[in-house]
């Protein structure tokens, strides 16, 4: 394994980086317009069982709070981390900086993943006219999960402890904006990491508190996936600089 302070992972880092920006992947600099009227009416929707096929389940069941619920699912159906075709729940926060959408990243806007969603997760559910259009709005009215604790940088908002000061550099050093610029913490791109195929890459704001890890839920803490994805990248972190770069992680 190289160590990720030489100068062979430090190309090999660079090379991917110039190939990501070469296929693009920015995210949106500022949220959308939109008709708080219809933010209202699709905040409703938007908890609704009704919208489901069988009225068992509201968008909000799976993302209480537009966020996440921490399970992993098979066609629409909660199954163990780790399974096969499994899928973990991804935040709906911020949905308008990671189009595009799902872990393979097939939704190509919101209006597809939604179309998507009542067919799978919602069991056959429908949804037309201006409760459609509302409950996009709203979907796209989410803000990004933020603790306050960054600037638009990544860099840490003092006062901070010296150990979340040192893992931003190694976050830094270890070339983890490549995947994860802030202020996003993501990029419009499917990557491969080791987990068995190239997925999206998900935001990292509020990833300490996100786990199950990785797509399918494989990795049960975070300090896991770190490493498994350091592995696959040949990047060596001393225990040292992991638990600084967790305690940097925490502030996202």
């Amino acid at each position: 394994m190289r160590s990720w302070l030489g100068a062979s992972a430090a190309g090999l880092l660079l090379s991917a980086c110039a190939l990501l920006e070469l296929m693009g992947g920015e995210t949106p600099a500022a949220p959308p317009v939109l008709d708080p009227d219809l933010v209202q009416r699709g905040a409703a929707v938007f908890v609704d069982p009704r919208l489901s096929g069988d009225g068992s389940r509201s968008c909000a069941s799976c993302h209480p709070g537009g966020g996440e619920d921490h399970l992993v699912y098979v066609a629409g159906e909660s199954v163990l981390p780790g399974t096969e075709a499994g899928r973990r729940t991804i935040s709906l926060r911020g949905l308008w900086q990671t189009a595009p959408y799902f872990w393979d990243g097939s939704a190509a806007t919101v209006a597809d993943a939604i179309g998507r969603m009542l067919t799978v997760e919602m069991r056959g559910g429908k949804l037309t006219g201006r409760d459609r259009e509302a409950l996009e709005t709203y979907l796209l009215s989410l803000k990004p999960f933020d603790r306050g604790r960054l600037h638009a940088d990544g860099s840490p908002v003092e006062p901070v402890t010296l150990s979340a000061r040192r893992g931003f550099a190694v976050f830094a050093k270890a070339e983890c904006s490549v995947c994860h610029p802030a202020p996003a913490f993501t990029r419009r791109l499917n990557f491969d990491v080791g987990s068995g195929g190239k997925f999206a890459i998900p935001t990292l704001r509020g990833v300490s508190t996100a786990g199950p890890w990785g797509h399918d839920g494989r990795w049960p803490d975070l300090e896991s996936a770190v490493r498994a994805i350091a592995t696959a990248r040949e990047i060596e972190i001393s225990p040292d600089e992991m638990n600084t770069l967790l305690e940097y992680l925490k502030l996202l």
